[in-house]
Protein backbone atom coordinates (compact mmCIF):
# COMPACT_ATOMS: atom_id res chain seq x y z
CA UNK A 1 0.00 0.00 0.00
CA UNK A 2 1.25 3.55 -1.23
CA UNK A 3 1.87 5.49 2.13
CA UNK A 4 0.29 8.68 2.23
CA UNK A 5 2.54 11.93 3.11
CA UNK A 6 0.79 13.90 6.36
CA UNK A 7 -0.12 17.50 5.19
CA UNK A 8 1.74 20.40 6.06
CA UNK A 9 0.56 23.02 8.04
CA UNK A 10 0.59 26.22 6.82
CA UNK A 11 1.98 29.17 9.40
CA UNK A 12 1.52 32.24 7.21
CA UNK A 13 3.00 35.42 7.85
CA UNK A 14 1.65 38.49 5.66
CA UNK A 15 4.43 41.45 4.84
CA UNK A 16 4.25 44.59 4.16
CA UNK A 17 8.19 45.43 3.16
CA UNK A 18 9.71 48.66 4.66
CA UNK A 19 10.20 51.85 2.55
CA UNK A 20 12.62 53.50 0.88
CA UNK A 21 11.63 57.22 0.35
CA UNK A 22 13.33 60.14 -1.11
CA UNK A 23 14.52 62.72 1.48
CA UNK A 24 12.03 64.89 0.62
CA UNK A 25 8.99 62.28 1.38
CA UNK A 26 6.41 62.26 3.61
CA UNK A 27 7.06 58.93 5.52
CA UNK A 28 4.05 56.89 6.13
CA UNK A 29 3.02 53.77 7.17
CA UNK A 30 1.81 50.88 4.86
CA UNK A 31 -1.76 49.24 6.14
CA UNK A 32 -3.34 48.98 2.20
CA UNK A 33 -5.98 46.76 1.50
CA UNK A 34 -4.44 44.09 -0.28
CA UNK A 35 -3.14 42.00 2.26
CA UNK A 36 -6.19 42.68 4.47
CA UNK A 37 -8.59 41.10 2.07
CA UNK A 38 -5.99 37.62 1.74
CA UNK A 39 -6.05 37.65 5.75
CA UNK A 40 -9.40 37.20 5.51
CA UNK A 41 -9.68 34.83 2.46
CA UNK A 42 -7.26 32.66 4.36
CA UNK A 43 -8.73 32.85 7.61
CA UNK A 44 -12.23 32.28 5.72
CA UNK A 45 -10.46 28.80 4.19
CA UNK A 46 -9.38 27.90 7.56
CA UNK A 47 -5.67 28.80 7.55
CA UNK A 48 -4.00 30.97 10.38
CA UNK A 49 -2.43 34.00 8.80
CA UNK A 50 -0.31 37.50 10.65
CA UNK A 51 0.15 40.87 9.19
CA UNK A 52 3.66 42.49 9.83
CA UNK A 53 4.00 45.64 8.41
CA UNK A 54 7.68 45.99 8.72
CA UNK A 55 7.89 50.19 8.19
CA UNK A 56 6.21 50.54 11.64
CA UNK A 57 7.02 46.83 13.40
CA UNK A 58 5.75 44.26 15.57
CA UNK A 59 4.05 45.79 18.75
CA UNK A 60 7.11 45.05 20.77
CA UNK A 61 9.11 47.20 17.87
CA UNK A 62 9.97 50.51 18.78
CA UNK A 63 9.07 53.30 16.41
CA UNK A 64 12.09 54.84 17.06
CA UNK A 65 14.15 51.63 16.08
CA UNK A 66 11.83 51.60 12.89
CA UNK A 67 9.77 53.81 11.47
CA UNK A 68 11.50 56.64 13.09
CA UNK A 69 15.22 55.61 12.20
CA UNK A 70 15.65 56.38 8.61
CA UNK A 71 18.81 55.12 7.28
CA UNK A 72 20.72 57.04 3.95
CA UNK A 73 21.14 54.26 1.02
CA UNK A 74 23.82 54.44 -1.39
CA UNK A 75 20.90 54.91 -3.66
CA UNK A 76 20.21 58.37 -2.22
CA UNK A 77 16.85 57.07 -1.03
CA UNK A 78 16.03 56.56 3.08
CA UNK A 79 15.10 53.01 4.12
CA UNK A 80 12.53 53.11 7.28
CA UNK A 81 11.47 50.24 8.95
CA UNK A 82 12.43 46.76 10.71
CA UNK A 83 16.09 45.96 10.16
CA UNK A 84 16.06 42.43 8.05
CA UNK A 85 18.19 40.87 11.25
CA UNK A 86 14.86 41.99 13.14
CA UNK A 87 12.38 40.51 9.91
CA UNK A 88 14.44 37.36 10.35
CA UNK A 89 14.13 37.01 14.12
CA UNK A 90 10.37 37.68 13.58
CA UNK A 91 9.68 35.06 11.01
CA UNK A 92 12.05 32.30 13.81
CA UNK A 93 9.64 33.59 16.77
CA UNK A 94 6.41 33.02 14.67
CA UNK A 95 7.87 29.94 13.11
CA UNK A 96 6.32 30.65 9.76
CA UNK A 97 6.77 28.20 7.13
CA UNK A 98 4.74 30.36 4.46
CA UNK A 99 5.92 34.53 3.96
CA UNK A 100 3.70 36.54 1.13
CA UNK A 101 5.33 39.51 0.28
CA UNK A 102 2.86 43.63 -1.27
CA UNK A 103 5.09 43.84 -3.75
CA UNK A 104 2.81 46.81 -5.51
CA UNK A 105 5.35 49.34 -6.32
CA UNK A 106 8.20 49.66 -8.39
CA UNK A 107 10.57 51.93 -5.96
CA UNK A 108 10.24 48.99 -3.63
CA UNK A 109 11.41 46.54 -5.53
CA UNK A 110 14.48 46.37 -3.47
CA UNK A 111 12.33 46.11 -0.04
CA UNK A 112 10.38 43.37 -1.16
CA UNK A 113 12.98 41.41 -2.27
CA UNK A 114 14.84 42.13 0.93
CA UNK A 115 11.92 40.40 2.94
CA UNK A 116 12.31 37.52 0.37
CA UNK A 117 15.82 36.98 1.14
CA UNK A 118 15.42 37.03 4.92
CA UNK A 119 12.62 34.41 4.74
CA UNK A 120 14.88 32.43 3.22
CA UNK A 121 17.42 33.29 5.08
CA UNK A 122 15.93 31.53 8.15
CA UNK A 123 14.55 28.36 6.22
CA UNK A 124 15.43 27.83 2.24
CA UNK A 125 12.23 25.42 2.65
CA UNK A 126 9.89 28.32 3.17
CA UNK A 127 7.25 29.14 0.78
CA UNK A 128 7.96 32.82 -0.52
CA UNK A 129 5.07 34.29 -2.36
CA UNK A 130 4.85 37.88 -3.58
CA UNK A 131 1.93 39.63 -5.37
CA UNK A 132 0.93 43.08 -6.57
CA UNK A 133 0.94 44.71 -9.73
CA UNK A 134 5.20 45.30 -9.92
CA UNK A 135 5.53 41.83 -8.31
CA UNK A 136 3.32 40.28 -11.52
CA UNK A 137 4.83 42.49 -14.29
CA UNK A 138 8.43 41.80 -13.14
CA UNK A 139 7.66 38.48 -11.85
CA UNK A 140 11.24 37.11 -13.90
CA UNK A 141 13.47 39.71 -11.81
CA UNK A 142 11.61 38.69 -8.82
CA UNK A 143 11.99 34.96 -10.00
CA UNK A 144 15.44 35.03 -10.38
CA UNK A 145 16.53 36.71 -7.25
CA UNK A 146 16.47 32.82 -6.26
CA UNK A 147 13.85 34.06 -2.78
CA UNK A 148 10.83 34.21 -4.44
CA UNK A 149 9.59 30.70 -5.12
CA UNK A 150 5.73 31.95 -6.71
CA UNK A 151 4.51 35.33 -7.88
CA UNK A 152 0.39 35.62 -8.07
CA UNK A 153 -0.50 37.32 -11.02
CA UNK A 154 -3.91 38.28 -10.21
CA UNK A 155 -6.46 39.07 -7.89
CA UNK A 156 -5.36 36.86 -4.64
CA UNK A 157 -8.26 35.82 -3.49
CA UNK A 158 -8.40 32.71 -4.72
CA UNK A 159 -5.54 32.44 -6.20
CA UNK A 160 -3.54 32.29 -2.57
CA UNK A 161 -5.82 29.65 -1.38
CA UNK A 162 -5.54 27.42 -3.79
CA UNK A 163 -2.23 28.05 -3.92
CA UNK A 164 -1.48 27.17 -0.37
CA UNK A 165 -4.05 24.18 -0.12
CA UNK A 166 -1.93 22.55 -2.96
CA UNK A 167 1.58 23.36 -0.60
CA UNK A 168 -0.30 21.96 2.49
CA UNK A 169 -1.05 18.89 0.45
CA UNK A 170 2.79 18.57 -1.00
CA UNK A 171 1.20 18.92 -4.33
CA UNK A 172 2.36 20.43 -7.80
CA UNK A 173 1.99 24.20 -8.63
CA UNK A 174 2.32 23.13 -12.25
CA UNK A 175 -2.06 23.50 -13.67
CA UNK A 176 -2.58 25.77 -10.97
CA UNK A 177 -4.04 29.44 -12.57
CA UNK A 178 -2.52 32.41 -11.92
CA UNK A 179 0.56 31.92 -10.67
CA UNK A 180 3.75 32.37 -12.58
CA UNK A 181 7.15 30.05 -10.87
CA UNK A 182 10.67 28.95 -12.63
CA UNK A 183 11.40 25.06 -13.26
CA UNK A 184 15.19 24.96 -13.77
CA UNK A 185 15.54 27.63 -16.29
CA UNK A 186 12.20 28.13 -17.41
CA UNK A 187 9.41 29.98 -16.27
CA UNK A 188 6.10 28.45 -16.15
CA UNK A 189 2.99 31.19 -16.69
CA UNK A 190 -0.47 29.36 -16.02
CA UNK A 191 -3.25 32.07 -17.27
CA UNK A 192 -5.09 33.39 -14.92
CA UNK A 193 -9.17 32.07 -15.01
CA UNK A 194 -11.55 33.62 -15.67
CA UNK A 195 -13.12 32.09 -12.51
CA UNK A 196 -9.94 34.20 -10.50
CA UNK A 197 -11.89 37.54 -10.87
CA UNK A 198 -14.32 38.45 -8.05
CA UNK A 199 -16.81 40.27 -10.40
CA UNK A 200 -19.68 40.47 -7.17
CA UNK A 201 -17.18 42.46 -4.94
CA UNK A 202 -19.64 41.43 -1.65
CA UNK A 203 -18.32 38.37 -1.83
CA UNK A 204 -15.37 39.30 -1.23
CA UNK A 205 -13.88 38.46 2.77
CA UNK A 206 -14.33 41.36 5.24
CA UNK A 207 -10.53 42.74 5.57
CA UNK A 208 -8.80 41.81 8.19
CA UNK A 209 -8.57 45.74 9.62
CA UNK A 210 -7.67 43.94 13.52
CA UNK A 211 -4.63 43.07 12.28
CA UNK A 212 -3.21 46.21 11.33
CA UNK A 213 -0.37 47.83 14.43
CA UNK A 214 -3.02 50.50 15.14
CA UNK A 215 -0.99 51.76 18.32
CA UNK A 216 1.78 52.23 15.63
CA UNK A 217 -0.23 54.11 13.24
CA UNK A 218 -2.14 56.51 15.86
CA UNK A 219 1.26 57.36 17.16
CA UNK A 220 2.18 58.23 13.60
CA UNK A 221 -1.00 59.86 12.28
CA UNK A 222 -0.25 59.68 8.46
CA UNK A 223 -2.31 58.02 6.23
CA UNK A 224 -0.51 58.45 2.76
CA UNK A 225 1.34 61.17 3.88
CA UNK A 226 -1.65 63.36 4.96
CA UNK A 227 -0.60 64.42 8.33
CA UNK A 228 -3.59 65.04 10.66
CA UNK A 229 -3.97 65.25 14.40
CA UNK A 230 -2.22 61.78 16.33
CA UNK A 231 -4.18 59.37 18.21
CA UNK A 232 -7.45 59.72 15.67
CA UNK A 233 -7.38 56.53 14.32
CA UNK A 234 -7.58 56.21 10.35
CA UNK A 235 -8.04 53.19 8.43
CA UNK A 236 -8.48 52.51 4.77
CA UNK A 237 -11.24 50.79 2.91
CA UNK A 238 -12.47 50.28 -0.92
CA UNK A 239 -15.40 50.86 -2.18
CA UNK A 240 -14.68 50.05 -5.89
CA UNK A 241 -12.05 48.05 -7.71
CA UNK A 242 -10.85 48.89 -10.91
CA UNK A 243 -11.49 52.57 -12.97
CA UNK A 244 -13.55 53.29 -16.11
CA UNK A 245 -10.48 55.31 -17.80
CA UNK A 246 -7.27 53.83 -19.35
CA UNK A 247 -4.44 56.26 -18.81
CA UNK A 248 -1.41 55.10 -20.31
CA UNK A 249 0.66 56.02 -17.09
CA UNK A 250 -1.60 54.48 -14.68
CA UNK A 251 -0.70 51.11 -13.34
CA UNK A 252 -3.29 48.83 -14.16
CA UNK A 253 -4.15 50.10 -17.56
CA UNK A 254 -2.59 46.72 -19.17
CA UNK A 255 -5.16 44.94 -17.13
CA UNK A 256 -7.70 46.22 -18.68
CA UNK A 257 -6.39 44.01 -21.08
CA UNK A 258 -6.94 41.08 -19.70
CA UNK A 259 -3.05 40.42 -18.72
CA UNK A 260 -3.94 39.43 -15.00
CA UNK A 261 -8.10 38.84 -15.57
CA UNK A 262 -9.74 41.93 -16.23
CA UNK A 263 -8.85 43.25 -12.88
CA UNK A 264 -8.83 46.66 -14.12
CA UNK A 265 -12.71 46.82 -14.96
CA UNK A 266 -14.81 49.12 -12.82
CA UNK A 267 -16.35 47.15 -9.76
CA UNK A 268 -18.43 48.04 -7.24
CA UNK A 269 -19.68 47.17 -3.55
CA UNK A 270 -23.12 47.56 -2.31
CA UNK A 271 -23.97 50.19 -0.71
CA UNK A 272 -25.20 47.35 2.22
CA UNK A 273 -21.37 46.13 2.21
CA UNK A 274 -19.69 49.38 2.62
CA UNK A 275 -22.30 49.83 5.33
CA UNK A 276 -21.41 46.54 7.03
CA UNK A 277 -17.23 47.33 6.48
CA UNK A 278 -17.84 50.92 8.09
CA UNK A 279 -19.55 49.21 11.32
CA UNK A 280 -16.47 46.63 11.76
CA UNK A 281 -13.90 49.90 11.22
CA UNK A 282 -16.46 51.49 13.93
CA UNK A 283 -15.55 48.77 16.38
CA UNK A 284 -11.76 49.02 16.27
CA UNK A 285 -11.98 52.88 17.20
CA UNK A 286 -11.88 53.76 13.61
CA UNK A 287 -12.54 57.66 13.32
CA UNK A 288 -11.29 58.42 9.53
CA UNK A 289 -11.49 56.71 6.83
CA UNK A 290 -9.14 57.22 3.68
CA UNK A 291 -10.82 55.53 0.60
CA UNK A 292 -8.54 53.89 -1.56
CA UNK A 293 -10.83 53.45 -4.35
CA UNK A 294 -9.00 54.29 -8.14
CA UNK A 295 -12.40 56.40 -9.16
CA UNK A 296 -14.43 56.82 -6.14
CA UNK A 297 -16.56 59.09 -7.95
CA UNK A 298 -17.42 57.22 -11.03
CA UNK A 299 -21.20 56.58 -9.63
CA UNK A 300 -22.11 59.71 -8.12
CA UNK A 301 -25.09 59.01 -6.78
CA UNK A 302 -23.62 55.75 -4.89
CA UNK A 303 -20.94 57.78 -3.50
CA UNK A 304 -23.42 60.49 -2.68
CA UNK A 305 -25.08 57.67 -0.62
CA UNK A 306 -22.01 56.01 0.90
CA UNK A 307 -20.65 59.83 2.12
CA UNK A 308 -23.99 60.51 3.81
CA UNK A 309 -23.76 57.58 5.66
CA UNK A 310 -20.03 57.59 6.63
CA UNK A 311 -20.99 61.12 8.45
CA UNK A 312 -24.13 60.31 9.47
CA UNK A 313 -22.73 57.27 12.08
CA UNK A 314 -20.01 59.94 12.76
CA UNK A 315 -16.69 59.15 10.91
CA UNK A 316 -15.03 61.89 9.57
CA UNK A 317 -13.40 61.31 5.64
CA UNK A 318 -9.18 61.40 5.58
CA UNK A 319 -8.87 61.78 1.80
CA UNK A 320 -9.23 59.78 -1.34
CA UNK A 321 -7.16 58.15 -3.64
CA UNK A 322 -8.76 58.70 -6.65
CA UNK A 323 -10.67 61.03 -8.21
CA UNK A 324 -12.08 62.12 -11.72
CA UNK A 325 -12.79 66.18 -12.54
CA UNK A 326 -14.96 64.87 -15.07
CA UNK A 327 -16.95 63.72 -12.50
CA UNK A 328 -17.45 67.27 -10.95
CA UNK A 329 -19.13 68.58 -14.51
CA UNK A 330 -22.97 68.85 -15.17
CA UNK A 331 -25.40 69.73 -17.84
CA UNK A 332 -26.82 73.15 -17.09
CA UNK A 333 -30.52 74.14 -18.49
CA UNK A 334 -29.01 75.20 -21.93
CA UNK A 335 -27.63 71.67 -22.50
CA UNK A 336 -24.03 73.10 -21.74
CA UNK A 337 -21.49 71.30 -19.15
CA UNK A 338 -21.28 73.49 -16.03
CA UNK A 339 -19.54 72.98 -12.36
CA UNK A 340 -21.71 71.29 -10.44
CA UNK A 341 -21.39 73.23 -7.45
CA UNK A 342 -24.64 71.47 -5.27
CA UNK A 343 -22.00 68.42 -5.64
CA UNK A 344 -18.97 70.18 -4.49
CA UNK A 345 -21.32 71.67 -1.86
CA UNK A 346 -22.08 68.08 -0.25
CA UNK A 347 -18.88 66.74 -0.83
CA UNK A 348 -17.57 69.67 1.72
CA UNK A 349 -20.74 68.65 4.28
CA UNK A 350 -19.67 65.48 3.85
CA UNK A 351 -15.83 65.85 5.36
CA UNK A 352 -14.13 66.36 2.12
CA UNK A 353 -12.12 69.67 3.86
CA UNK A 354 -9.47 68.81 0.96
CA UNK A 355 -9.80 67.16 -2.24
CA UNK A 356 -6.39 66.90 -5.05
CA UNK A 357 -7.60 67.51 -8.60
CA UNK A 358 -5.39 65.69 -10.92
CA UNK A 359 -5.62 67.80 -14.24
CA UNK A 360 -2.56 66.34 -15.28
CA UNK A 361 -1.75 68.36 -18.58
CA UNK A 362 -2.59 72.11 -19.91
CA UNK A 363 -2.36 70.40 -23.43
CA UNK A 364 -5.27 69.01 -24.58
CA UNK A 365 -3.42 67.09 -27.24
CA UNK A 366 -1.45 65.18 -24.34
CA UNK A 367 -4.64 64.20 -22.36
CA UNK A 368 -6.51 62.87 -25.49
CA UNK A 369 -3.15 60.43 -26.05
CA UNK A 370 -2.25 59.82 -22.45
CA UNK A 371 -5.22 59.73 -20.25
CA UNK A 372 -8.09 58.45 -22.13
CA UNK A 373 -9.07 61.66 -23.10
CA UNK A 374 -11.00 61.91 -19.40
CA UNK A 375 -10.47 65.83 -19.67
CA UNK A 376 -11.43 68.02 -21.96
CA UNK A 377 -10.39 71.54 -21.40
CA UNK A 378 -13.47 73.07 -23.56
CA UNK A 379 -16.03 71.60 -21.74
CA UNK A 380 -14.82 71.73 -18.26
CA UNK A 381 -13.32 74.84 -17.15
CA UNK A 382 -10.83 74.02 -14.26
CA UNK A 383 -10.27 77.41 -13.24
CA UNK A 384 -13.61 77.71 -12.37
CA UNK A 385 -14.20 74.40 -10.72
CA UNK A 386 -11.05 75.59 -8.14
CA UNK A 387 -12.91 79.16 -7.47
CA UNK A 388 -15.67 76.67 -6.76
CA UNK A 389 -14.31 74.66 -4.68
CA UNK A 390 -12.01 77.00 -2.53
CA UNK A 391 -15.64 79.13 -2.48
CA UNK A 392 -17.76 75.88 -0.64
CA UNK A 393 -14.54 75.61 1.64
CA UNK A 394 -12.67 72.74 -0.17
CA UNK A 395 -9.05 72.96 -0.46
CA UNK A 396 -7.97 71.85 -3.93
CA UNK A 397 -4.60 71.22 -4.40
CA UNK A 398 -3.42 70.90 -8.05
CA UNK A 399 -1.22 67.65 -10.20
CA UNK A 400 0.06 68.21 -12.95
CA UNK A 401 2.52 65.85 -15.08
CA UNK A 402 5.42 67.41 -17.81
CA UNK A 403 7.74 65.13 -19.34
CA UNK A 404 6.04 62.27 -21.43
CA UNK A 405 8.12 61.29 -24.44
CA UNK A 406 6.74 63.07 -27.01
CA UNK A 407 5.86 66.08 -25.37
CA UNK A 408 7.12 69.42 -26.35
CA UNK A 409 8.71 72.32 -24.00
CA UNK A 410 5.46 74.42 -25.58
CA UNK A 411 2.96 71.69 -24.35
CA UNK A 412 5.18 71.73 -20.75
CA UNK A 413 4.48 75.21 -20.16
CA UNK A 414 0.87 75.31 -21.25
CA UNK A 415 0.65 73.13 -18.29
CA UNK A 416 3.17 75.42 -16.32
CA UNK A 417 0.85 78.06 -17.11
CA UNK A 418 -2.24 76.74 -16.47
CA UNK A 419 -0.81 75.45 -12.58
CA UNK A 420 -0.02 79.26 -11.99
CA UNK A 421 -3.55 80.36 -13.19
CA UNK A 422 -4.66 77.74 -10.69
CA UNK A 423 -3.14 78.55 -8.15
CA UNK A 424 -3.90 82.23 -9.19
CA UNK A 425 -7.60 81.27 -8.62
CA UNK A 426 -6.86 79.92 -5.11
CA UNK A 427 -5.47 76.25 -5.29
CA UNK A 428 -3.49 75.67 -2.26
CA UNK A 429 -0.37 74.67 -4.64
CA UNK A 430 0.53 73.00 -7.91
CA UNK A 431 2.33 69.76 -7.67
CA UNK A 432 4.28 68.99 -11.17
CA UNK A 433 5.29 64.70 -11.35
CA UNK A 434 7.31 63.87 -14.11
CA UNK A 435 5.52 60.64 -15.55
CA UNK A 436 7.50 57.41 -14.61
CA UNK A 437 6.19 54.37 -16.66
CA UNK A 438 5.71 52.07 -14.19
CA UNK A 439 5.66 48.09 -15.40
CA UNK A 440 2.51 47.23 -15.65
CA UNK A 441 1.72 50.40 -17.49
CA UNK A 442 0.53 51.21 -21.25
CA UNK A 443 3.45 53.74 -21.40
CA UNK A 444 5.78 51.14 -19.97
CA UNK A 445 5.21 49.12 -23.14
CA UNK A 446 5.48 52.10 -25.12
CA UNK A 447 9.41 53.55 -23.62
CA UNK A 448 10.72 49.56 -23.77
CA UNK A 449 9.62 49.12 -27.11
CA UNK A 450 10.73 52.71 -28.40
CA UNK A 451 13.89 53.43 -26.86
CA UNK A 452 12.76 55.59 -23.68
CA UNK A 453 13.55 52.72 -21.45
CA UNK A 454 16.04 49.91 -20.93
CA UNK A 455 14.21 46.82 -19.83
CA UNK A 456 17.34 46.39 -17.41
CA UNK A 457 16.08 49.86 -15.41
CA UNK A 458 17.25 50.83 -11.95
CA UNK A 459 13.96 50.33 -9.74
CA UNK A 460 15.38 52.40 -7.28
CA UNK A 461 15.26 55.44 -9.87
CA UNK A 462 11.72 55.20 -10.52
CA UNK A 463 9.97 58.07 -8.46
CA UNK A 464 8.38 61.21 -9.49
CA UNK A 465 11.77 63.42 -9.01
CA UNK A 466 13.47 61.52 -11.59
CA UNK A 467 13.31 62.27 -15.25
CA UNK A 468 13.99 58.33 -16.47
CA UNK A 469 13.00 57.84 -19.69
CA UNK A 470 15.74 58.56 -22.57
CA UNK A 471 15.29 60.06 -25.96
CA UNK A 472 12.64 62.03 -25.12
CA UNK A 473 11.69 65.45 -27.42
CA UNK A 474 12.80 67.69 -24.28
CA UNK A 475 15.70 66.00 -22.64
CA UNK A 476 15.70 64.66 -19.33
CA UNK A 477 17.76 66.98 -17.67
CA UNK A 478 15.56 69.93 -19.31
CA UNK A 479 12.09 68.54 -18.05
CA UNK A 480 13.62 68.31 -14.30
CA UNK A 481 14.48 71.94 -14.64
CA UNK A 482 11.19 73.12 -16.54
CA UNK A 483 9.65 71.22 -13.21
CA UNK A 484 11.63 73.21 -10.32
CA UNK A 485 11.67 76.17 -11.99
CA UNK A 486 7.52 75.47 -11.93
CA UNK A 487 7.54 74.58 -8.61
CA UNK A 488 9.73 77.75 -7.62
CA UNK A 489 7.41 79.91 -9.65
CA UNK A 490 4.07 78.79 -9.18
CA UNK A 491 4.21 77.89 -5.58
CA UNK A 492 4.93 79.90 -2.76
CA UNK A 493 8.08 80.01 -0.78
CA UNK A 494 6.03 79.78 2.51
CA UNK A 495 4.47 76.93 0.92
CA UNK A 496 7.54 75.31 -0.14
CA UNK A 497 9.16 75.86 3.25
CA UNK A 498 6.34 74.58 5.64
CA UNK A 499 6.15 71.29 2.85
CA UNK A 500 9.77 70.94 3.73
CA UNK A 501 9.90 71.38 7.65
CA UNK A 502 6.80 69.30 7.96
CA UNK A 503 8.17 66.21 5.90
CA UNK A 504 11.34 66.60 7.83
CA UNK A 505 10.08 67.30 11.24
CA UNK A 506 7.18 64.62 11.02
CA UNK A 507 10.30 61.77 9.86
CA UNK A 508 12.46 62.50 13.02
CA UNK A 509 9.48 63.29 15.65
CA UNK A 510 9.86 60.30 17.36
CA UNK A 511 13.22 60.91 18.06
CA UNK A 512 11.71 63.96 20.93
CA UNK A 513 9.45 61.09 22.44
Amino acid sequence: MRRRLAMKVPKILLVYPPNQLMPIETPRPDGSLGLLYLAGALERAGFEADILDASVGAASDSLNDTFYNGIALPSGLIRIGMSKDRIKEFIVRGAYNVVGINANFTPQTRMALEVAAAAKGVDPNILVIAGGVNARNLAEHFLDSGNVDVICSGEGEKILVRLINEWAKGGSFEGLSGIMFKKGESYIKVAVSPSDLITDLDELPFPAWYKLPFDHYDHIASPHGVIHSASVRYAPMMTSRGCPFQCMYCHISKEKEGVSGDIGVLRTKSVNRVLQEINILQSLGVKKIYFEDDSLLANRSRAQSIFKRVVGLGLEIANVNGVNLVNFRTRGKDKKWAIDIPFLELLKSVGFDQIVFPVESGSQRILDTYATSKLDLDSLDVVGLVRAAVKVGIVCPINMMIGFPDETEQEMRLSIDLGKRLVDAGAAYCTFFIPIPFPGSKLYELAVSRGYLDRDFDPDAMNWKNAVMKNTVVPPERIMELRDAAWREINTAEHVAMRLKQSVGHRWRGNED
